[in-house]
């Protein structure tokens, strides 16, 4: 997932797994790529393969703390509910993410359950976001880097739309644009599938710009 450091503050660096934490004996984190609402990412290094991964760990800021261990609880028993229907949700989006072999939509390696929470381990994409690349071209984008950009990112959600799944949150931030100026979509977690067999009601989700 997204290969360039945000800022991160004290509180996500007090709430973040240590530096150097393992992980189900398999995966040691290195540092914290940034933070959201929903979950935190961290760069890690695959012990076995000894390669880069990036770990998107389930830590909704809103109802979710760590005291002084690995461990994730709820910030009380009323949120408790709404913790573990959101970490059901957070394996949902692995799972999702896992149906897809694309070249322009983030590979899923494994996921897990561990310290009362979950765990989705990514391929690590070393680039800017969308959002990035944009603000360091210092200009407006040419019509030859746009068609580079979208035209994988179409073909990639052709492959999302033919499994009846929406992503539902496509935005600047949610592209990483590779070193080699290709793009890839991350960040599934607003996604819904089998749509067709489920309920016909379907919240919207707007973005703002």
């Amino acid at each position: 997932e997204k290969g360039e450091t945000a800022d991160v503050n004290y509180m996500e660096v007090y709430t973040a797994l240590k530096v150097g934490t393992v992980l189900v004996g398999d995966f040691k984190i290195q540092r914290v790529l940034g933070a959201g609402g929903f979950g935190i990412p961290y760069l890690a290094e695959e012990l076995a393969l000894t390669r880069q991964v990036t770990i998107k760990e389930y830590f909704p800021s809103d109802f979710a703390v760590r005291d002084g261990s690995v461990d994730a609880t709820p910030r009380s028993l009323n949120c408790a509910g709404d913790y573990r229907w959101g970490l059901d949700r957070f394996i949902e989006e692995a799972q999702i993410l896992a149906k897809f072999e694309h070249p322009n939509i983030v590979r899923v390696y494994r996921y897990f359950r561990a310290n009362n929470t979950g765990y989705i381990v990514l391929r690590f994409e070393e680039g800017l976001s969308l959002k990035g690349w944009l603000k360091g071209l210092g200009r407006a984008p040419r019509q030859a880097e746009l068609d580079a950009l979208v035209a994988p990112l179409l073909d990639a959600l052709e492959t999302i739309h033919e499994a009846d799944f929406l992503h539902r949150d496509i935005a600047p931030d949610n592209i990483i644009v590779r070193k080699d100026g290709s793009p890839v979509l991350i960040d599934f977690g607003s996604a819904r599938g089998e749509i067709a067999k489920h309920s016909k009601t379907l919240s919207a989700l707007v973005k703002p710009g």
